[in-house]
C-alpha cells in the first residue's frame, strides 16, 4: 500500500515537473501567438483604426475583403513570386550543393561565401539591390551601356515583369546558402557504399546523381519545398524595400498590403487589414496542407 502511494506521489511529481518545465513556453506561446492570433480574429469583426474603440460591423469587412480586387491582385502576385522563386532555388541549391561536396580547391571558402547573405538582412540587401538596378546611375545599367548591350537605362522596378524578376534575384540570393547547407547536409548522410558500388557497376556521375543521391534526397526535398512555399507567402521585406508594391501595386504581396492597411499614416484601417490577415492565414494553411497531404502521401507509398 505505502510503494503504491509512494508511486502515485513520483507520478504527480513528475507530472508536476514536466508542466513547469513547459510553462515558459506556454506563456510565450500564448502570449505572442494565441492571444494575437485570436485578438486579431476578433478585430476583423470590428470597424477600428486604432485610436478609438472598436466597432462591431458584423461580416461587413469579409464582404468588402471579397470584393477587394486589389487584395486577390496581391494574392496572385505571392503566387507567381513563390512559384518563381520555387523553380530556381530548389535546382540551384541542390547543384551548389553538389559542387561544394565535390573535391574542389578552396571547398569551405565556397561554402561561406555562399551562405554569407544568409546572415545579412533582407532590408539591407535589398538597399543594395536598389541602387543596383535603379533607373539612373544604377550599377547593373552602367554595365549594360558600357558593354554597349543597351542604348539607354531600362526601367528595372519601373515595370511589372522586370521589378517581378528582380525580386526574385534578391530572395535567390538571400536564402539560396541556407537551402544550399541543408542539401548539403543531407547528400553527406548518404552512404558511401551506395556510390562506390555504383562505380564498380560502370555508372557514370550523372547516373550516380540520378539513380543514388535523387532519390534519397526525396525527404529533404519534401521539407525545403515547404520552406520555399512557407518563405514566399511571408514574402514582405524585399518587396517593401524595392518596389514598395508598385508599379501600380503590381508587385504587391499578401504581407505588404495587411501592413499598408495596418499602418497606413493617412488613415489606418486594422479592422479590414485583421480581416484580411484572416484570409492569408487560412489561404497559407490551406496550399501547405494540401502540399503536405500529397508529399505526405507520396512518401508514404514509397515507404510501402
Amino acid at each position: 500500500m505505502n510503494k503504491a502511494v509512494k508511486g502515485r506521489r513520483n507520478k504527480r511529481a513528475l507530472h508536476l515537473q514536466m508542466f513547469l518545465m513547459l510553462l515558459p513556453m506556454l506563456i510565450l506561446f500564448f502570449l505572442f501567438c494565441a492571444y494575437p492570433l485570436f485578438y486579431s480574429i476578433y478585430l476583423s469583426f470590428t470597424k477600428y483604426n486604432g485610436f478609438t474603440d472598436p466597432v462591431f460591423n458584423g461580416v461587413d469587412n469579409y464582404l468588402r475583403l471579397f470584393r477587394d480586387e486589389s487584395w486577390w491582385n496581391a494574392v496572385k502576385n505571392t503566387f507567381q513570386l513563390t512559384l518563381m522563386a520555387y523553380v530556381i532555388q530548389i535546382p540551384l541549391s541542390l547543384l551548389l550543393a553538389v559542387l561544394v561536396n565535390s573535391k574542389i580547391k578552396g571547398q569551405n571558402f565556397f561554402r561561406t561565401i555562399i551562405f554569407l547573405p544568409n546572415v545579412t538582412s533582407t532590408a539591407i540587401i535589398g538597399i543594395i539591390f536598389f541602387f543596383m538596378f535603379s533607373s539612373y546611375n544604377g550599377i547593373v545599367n552602367g554595365i549594360l551601356m558600357q558593354l554597349g548591350l543597351i542604348g539607354r537605362p531600362i526601367e528595372w522596378l519601373g515595370h511589372t515583369f522586370s521589378a517581378k524578376v528582380v525580386i526574385i534575384l534578391l530572395n535567390t540570393w538571400s536564402q539560396i546558402g541556407y537551402l544550399m547547407i541543408m542539401f548539403l547536409a543531407a547528400i553527406q548522410k548518404i552512404p558511401k557504399e551506395l556510390y562506390e558500388s555504383a562505380t564498380l557497376d560502370g555508372a557514370s556521375k550523372w547516373q550516380q546523381f540520378r539513380s543514388v543521391t535523387l532519390p534519397l534526397l526525396g525527404e529533404m526535398f519534401q521539407v525545403i519545398s515547404m520552406m520555399c512555399i512557407l518563405n514566399g507567402f511571408q514574402l514582405f521585406d524585399s518587396v517593401k524595400v524595392l518596389t514598395g508594391g508598385g508599379p501600380g501595386n503590381q508587385t504587391s504581396v499578401m504581407a505588404l498590403y495587411i501592413y499598408n492597411y495596418f499602418f497606413n499614416s493617412t488613415g489606418a484601417q486594422q479592422g479590414y487589414a485583421s480581416a484580411v490577415s484572416v484570409c492569408a492565414t487560412f489561404i497559407t494553411a490551406a496550399v501547405g496542407a494540401v502540399y503536405f497531404l500529397i508529399t505526405s502521401k507520396k512518401f508514404g507509398q514509397k515507404g510501402e
